[in-house]
């Protein structure tokens, strides 16, 4: 069995299709990784989301933040009992390709797919984490599939819509910070706790979900640091001219991984799959901004195989 990761498809499933083709990749016995943003501003999402569905027993996606984002979409969409409202609200959205997923017949399959995805995947056998956008500084790399899992529980429940409502915020931009309040919190509650039912569920409730958010941030849209390991969402440059306003990538600060440890991600078209750091490996090389899809061997991961953008 060999197994392949291929960085953001963007819907770009045409150049999908030929790099399957290129490797003859073999679904009864081959395997394929995917660092998310399978859908996003490309000219195929629908034909690329039910092939990942289908094939699901042989490949694993990440979320990205499109997916989130048609996540969020889907969350308001469902809520809306009018046929014209949602017709509206449709017609009005600025990324059309997710209209046109929640258009389709069958969306609510499309939708539950999703909701079961990880923002984390550990490939215990090779010691390989993979995620979207890559991995807290904060973090130690065994505890990232954990902190994924808080997310994923929340995502799969009742709480779904709650947190679509609040998940989009660029605050907390520290999980140190997230600690402390937590900290607060746990100190507040016992002080409060001959009143079960005074603050505590709303301090608990504010603190889970910054906690919450940070997480998603952190697989999803990070690129850049602060000297103080806070993340900085808006400049989305290459690592050099970033450094003017001392950002620094987020690889360069982290020093929880060992030399065995191996990070795949994507999220960040501007380093055109280059990462200086040797068992980190970026993916994302643009194809939805006429570059290129990038997929590699994960057992010989100098070997890349390319298809060049034509959409």
């Amino acid at each position: 069995m060999r197994t392949f990761c291929v960085g953001d498809i963007h819907g770009c499933f045409t150049e999908f299709s030929e790099l399957l083709n290129a490797v003859k990749f073999n679904m009864q016995e081959d395997f394929l990784l995917s660092t998310g943003d399978i859908i996003g501003r490309g000219p195929r999402p629908v034909d690329t989301l039910r092939f990942f569905i289908k094939n699901q027993n042989r490949i694993v996606t990440v979320l990205g933040n499109h997916e989130l984002s048609l996540l969020r979409n889907y969350s308001i969409w469902r809520s809306m009992a009018s046929p014209s409202t949602k017709e509206e609200f449709l017609k009005n959205l600025k990324a059309k390709e997710l209209a046109l997923i929640l258009k389709e017949p069958d969306s609510e399959n499309i939708f539950n797919y999703l909701r079961s995805r990880p923002l984390a995947y550990f490939d215990q056998s090779r010691n390989l984490l993979l995620t979207h956008a890559g991995l807290s500084p904060e973090w130690k790399f065994d505890e990232a599939v954990g902190y994924s899992k808080e997310v994923e529980k929340i995502l799969q429940s009742n709480r779904f819509d709650w947190f679509m409502s609040n998940m989009f915020s660029d605050k907390p931009d520290s999980w140190m910070k997230v600690l402390k309040k937590e900290a607060k919190a746990r100190k507040g509650e016992k002080i409060l706790k001959r009143d079960p039912n005074a603050e505590i569920g709303k301090i608990s409730t504010t603190v889970e979900l910054k906690r919450l958010i940070y997480i998603v941030n952190a697989f999803t849209r990070m690129r850049f640091c602060r000297s103080d390991m806070s993340l900085e969402f808006l400049c989305k440059d290459g690592p050099e001219a970033a450094k003017e306003n001392n950002l620094y990538p987020w690889y360069e600060m982290q020093k929880n991984i060992s030399p065995k440890d191996t990070i795949i991600f994507g999220h960040w078209a501007a380093l055109q799959g280059k990462c200086p750091v040797k068992n980190i490996i970026a993916l994302d090389t643009g194809c939805i901004w006429n570059g290129a899809l990038t997929m590699i061997d994960v057992d010989c991961k100098h070997i890349k195989h390319v298809a060049e953008a034509h959409h």
